[in-house]
């Protein structure tokens, strides 16, 4: 029997139990903290631009041949894209719940790098972004100026230069983006009856910038090989791009015959600007740049969220006077609270289950042996969650609770069955008593053990992302049941033959609760006896009973995990197609004067020209990410997040009419979709036209609104977007000798953008 041997040498048995308590403390600190398991599927993200194209030209001229090569990668469930008409495209592929996204990144780069011959030359310029993306924000942070005293492009780009770079090095980050572009850019904007007066074309500025503004090597004067002895050797330098503006108005762009020139300043104005206008944020009713910082899948979150803001303070000491930044979104807030309060349950079920286990034993020499079997049980099942890639999250934490009263069963058997032998003879001793208890309840301690992983390990084997939530919720009661064995077997039988004696007379209080639990006992078997001759009435219980369990599963809301105050808001805005984003920026105005107004919302960061729904920027969308109250501010009912949605909603369609305004929480787990709620995705699959797409989901979304069940479904497609369409004359064209390719560059330089090289700052 092996429990004699740790019976024998009870130190033995308390080195294991030192073991496995160590082992679990240690990797408590190293697990990482998030509210749900990772059950996001791994994403890879492919970005092009291409200023000045459509949606409709970046989707045939760029989509199609990126998708193309890109479908069928390795492991790839299934892929989306989005085409927008500010001349971006973004291709997220999705690939199967726990695939490695390393390798997931480098099947698509090289699918990618096939695709990138048949790209325009201006999209190859741009170059393409290929990532793997986390939909796990951690927190976003608000960059502005309180006084005034900085514009947003100077804010922008100190963030972009000193801020965004130090904050992706930060352990745990994934990835830090900037919503709003913060680069600068040397913007020509030209003068056309001025260029067509000296005649001078688009194509002759882009020819006259990338002959004259480029960087080149000049050589050495005095390097080997030479004739005789050099004493000096001496690097040439050129100067290459231009810096400033002045310098960029005086390229020249022709020279005639007597010898007069043509300056770029002649045709064009020239400022230091920034790269686009197509996003702007603000925060506390002044200028601002968000940057949202990303979590790396199994970083944890508390920790590399303290990371974060202590670099954030440490920056700050050196920000320029007039720049201040505050947290906003910040997902750690809920993570911690809700972390803590199940914490906070654990160590209560635990000090439940040590008072009850006094109470029916009635000593506390009997009580330490459960006592100490416990918490080695559970603080060890933390060192096979790290090998196992687990976390600490709600669900592992409610897989301890439970198993807290599982755990404490084999060690409250050997202590009630030594305490029988002791009192039934009065001749053994107290290592004897456990010994003939340990042959008696070994075999019912591993049989019910493997009853039990019987139970939950077919329920780590569920597939699918519901498969996660279960796995690491049975996996952790398993480990913990099986700890449990352990100490029953060693632990707990070594601590009896120390601590337990035999007891002559009982406290009175115990007498009492003897009594008293024997009454109850004796009126449970009396009606025991009594169903037992009534078997028909027991049968009408028992069948009662499972019509309303019936009844309740399909009467009950049913959900994946429920949806909770998270503490934070998200907002979409949508105005009419082809309205400009300075009519989104007066909207915004009237929505921060709404939202300041709620007692329930703490700040609230507003981005114009950005649709969330839509994860592209349109001149007619806006977003914004509402930060409640702490919960301890909001005990009222009317402030949990859902109350303070709806009155939210109903203030804009009141007081803004002009936009549809949508407030919602975020995702109940991160990563899984944009918004909390149901996401459809209407697929064509016959080539119909995209007028034809947008009037079938529109239907589709009429129907779902006329079911009780739902309270909004909506859509942001849109086919019908006013544009206008210019007829170009081919014919006319080749009669003039005029290049079709150079009316093409002439309009993406006038009404566009068109990108020719870079320049130093």
């Amino acid at each position: 029997m092996i429990s004699k041997t740790f019976i024998e040498r009870p130190k033995f048995a308390m080195v294991i139990a030192l073991i496995i308590t160590l082992s679990g403390l240690i990797s408590m600190t190293l697990l990482p903290v998030s509210e749900y398991p990772e059950v996001a599927p791994p994403q890879v993200k492919v970005q092009a631009r291409w200023p000045g194209a459509s949606a409709l030209v970046m989707e045939e001229s760029v989509g199609q041949v990126i998708e193309d090569v890109v479908n069928g990668v390795e492991g790839m469930e299934y892929m989306s894209s989005n085409s927008a008409n500010d001349g971006s495209y973004n291709l997220t592929i999705t690939f199967g719940v726990g695939d490695d996204p390393d390798m997931a990144l480098v099947r698509v780069q090289n699918r990618v790098k096939l695709a990138e011959p048949s790209l325009p030359a201006e999209v190859r310029a741009q170059g393409l972004t290929i990532d793997k993306i986390s939909p796990d924000i951690l927190f976003t942070i608000n960059l502005y100026s309180p006084d005034g005293s900085l514009d947003e492009l100077f804010i922008a780009n100190y963030g972009l230069i000193n801020i965004q770079n130090r904050l992706k090095r930060v352990p745990g980050v994934s990835d830090a983006v900037m919503f709003s572009t913060a680069d600068y850019s040397m913007r020509l904007w030209l003068n056309p009856p001025q260029m067509t007066a000296l005649g001078i074309t688009t194509d002759d500025i882009n020819a006259a910038l990338q002959e004259q503004n480029v960087q080149a090597p000049a050589g050495k004067i005095g390097a080997p090989p030479y004739d005789g002895n050099l004493s000096t050797e001496y690097t040439l330098q050129l100067k290459g791009r231009m810096k400033s503006r002045e310098e960029f108005e005086n390229i020249v762009l022709r020279v005639s015959d007597q010898g007069a020139i043509v300056r770029l300043r002649d045709v064009a104005r020239v400022e230091l600007g920034q790269l686009d206008y197509k996003v702007s944020g603000s925060f506390r009713n002044q200028p601002a740049t968000v940057m949202a910082v990303y979590l790396l899948p199994g970083a944890n979150s508390l920790i590399t969220g303290d990371a974060v803001k202590a670099q954030l303070a440490e920056m700050q000491k050196t920000f320029p006077d007039g720049l201040e930044y505050v947290v906003g979104y910040d997902t750690t807030r809920y993570v911690e609270v809700s972390i803590s309060q199940v914490t906070t349950s654990l160590l209560q079920a635990v000090a439940l289950v040590i008072l009850i286990t006094f109470v029916f034993l009635g000593d506390w020499r009997p009580t330490l042996v459960p006592s100490v079997a416990i918490p080695v049980s559970l603080i060890g099942t933390f060192a096979v969650m790290l090998v196992s890639g687990m976390t600490i999250n709600t669900v592992t934490l409610f897989g301890l609770i439970l198993a807290i009263g599982i755990v404490v069963d084999d060690a409250i058997l050997v202590v009630e069955n030594t305490d029988r032998h002791l009192h039934e003879d009065p001749d053994i001793s107290t290592k004897d008593a456990v010994t003939r208890t340990m042959e008696e309840v070994s075999g019912p301690i591993v049989a019910t053990t493997l009853v039990l992983l019987a139970v939950f390990l077919p329920v780590a084997m569920l597939p699918g992302i519901t498969g996660v939530m279960y796995n690491q919720f049975a996996i952790t009661i398993c480990v913990a049941v099986v700890l449990s064995s352990v100490c029953a077997l060693t632990l707990s039988p070594a601590v009896a033959s120390l601590v337990l004696r035999r007891s002559s007379k009982q406290p009175r209080w115990y007498r009492g609760f003897n009594k008293g639990f024997e009454g109850v006992t004796h009126r449970y078997s009396s009606a025991v006896g009594y169903m037992l001759k009534r078997r028909s009435l027991v049968a009408v219980g028992f069948a009662a009973l499972m019509a309303l369990l019936l009844v309740g599963t399909r009467v009950i809301p049913t959900g994946f995990v429920p949806v909770e105050d998270k503490g934070v808001l998200m907002l979409n805005v949508q105005l009419p197609d082809a309205a400009s984003i300075t009519r989104t920026q007066n909207v915004m105005e009237k929505l921060q004067a709404i939202v300041d107004a709620d007692p329930a919302v703490e700040s609230a960061t507003f981005l114009s020209g950005y649709s969330i729904l839509a994860g592209a920027a349109q001149s007619n969308g806006g977003a914004g990410f509402l930060v409640l109250k702490h919960w301890d501010e909001r005990p009222d009912m009317k402030d949990i997040s859902l109350a303070v949605s709806q009155r939210l909603n109903r203030a804009a369609y009141q007081q803004v009419p002009e936009a549809l305004v949508q407030t919602f929480p975020p995702p109940s787990i991160p990563g899984m979709g944009l918004v909390g709620g149901l996401e459809l995705v209407v697929e064509d699959t016959q080539g119909r036209s995209h007028e034809e797409l947008a009037g079938a989901i529109q239907t589709l979304a009429a129907a779902a609104n006329e079911s009780p069940l739902i309270v909004d479904a909506f859509t942001t497609f849109r086919a019908n977007v006013p544009q206008y369409f210019i007829d170009i004359n081919r014919n006319k064209a080749k009669t003039l000798h005029v290049p079709l390719t150079n009316i093409f560059s002439t309009l993406q330089s006038q009404l566009g953008s068109s990108y020719i090289n870079d320049f130093s700052l």
